[in-house]
């Protein structure tokens, strides 16, 4: 399982990071349809220091799951293209209860969940439920095959930095053990603990620190 800490950005890199955040955040749209995704317009009211953590792990994510495609030897999406392929995985994610799909690329999902359904308090023990909704979502990335898998782990800044980092880390990896006791190909998963370093929101409210206590999981094809 690979760890992630800290990212660190210099004022350029900052002013560069907002201006991403914009853009993806304007761009960003709901896919149609009986099962439409819950957008998350979480951070549009966050701090800037909230907006831009969130969008490096989305940055990071796409990275990782770019040499999942490249070593795993997964081909490009076949048919009508990675846009309609991308979309049908879309709108099945989104039939699973307790997941909020948003779509960040044409050929990118990240889907949410939040910490507090799936683990208990201060524990990366997944649950009944969780598992059965992870059960499902594994079945989907089966049936599409070209598909690279990121499990994000992510708390809110509550605790030491250090036990941050590894309960994000085991969060993560829990999720990833579902999915590959559920048939999913190991060469197409990777597991990253981010610990507080990417917050959707802020820390100092109870609702930003709950937004922040999540694991996502990225699904990104090749067009």
């Amino acid at each position: 399982m690979t760890t992630k800490k800290a990212i660190g950005t210099s004022s350029a890199g900052a002013i560069s990071a907002l201006t991403i955040v914009i853009l993806l955040l304007a761009s960003c749209a709901s896919v149609g349809g009986p099962y439409e995704t819950r957008r998350d317009k979480t951070a549009k009211g966050a701090g800037i220091g909230a907006a831009a953590g969130a969008l490096a792990a989305i940055i990071d994510g796409k990275s990782e799951a770019d040499e999942i495609l490249a070593g795993a030897a997964i081909g490009a999406a076949v048919g009508g293209g990675v846009g309609v392929y991308m979309d049908a995985q879309e709108e099945k994610i989104a039939r699973i209860p307790g997941t909020s799909v948003e779509r960040v690329a044409k050929d990118t999902l990240l889907v949410h969940f939040d910490s507090d359904v799936l683990f208990d308090v201060d524990s990366a023990r997944l649950d009944g439920s969780s598992r059965a909704s992870l059960d499902q979502m594994a079945g989907v990335i089966n049936e599409y095959r070209k598909t690279a898998v990121v499990v994000q782990g992510h708390t809110d800044a509550t605790g030491s930095e250090e036990h941050n980092q590894g309960l994000s880390e085991r969060r993560a990896g829990a999720v990833r053990n579902v999915l590959i006791g559920n048939g999913v190909e190991p060469s197409r998963v990777t597991a990253l603990g981010y610990g507080e370093t990417s917050p959707r929101a802020s820390n100092d409210t109870p609702s930003g620190r709950q937004l922040n206590r999540r694991v996502d999981v990225m699904l990104r094809a090749r067009g």
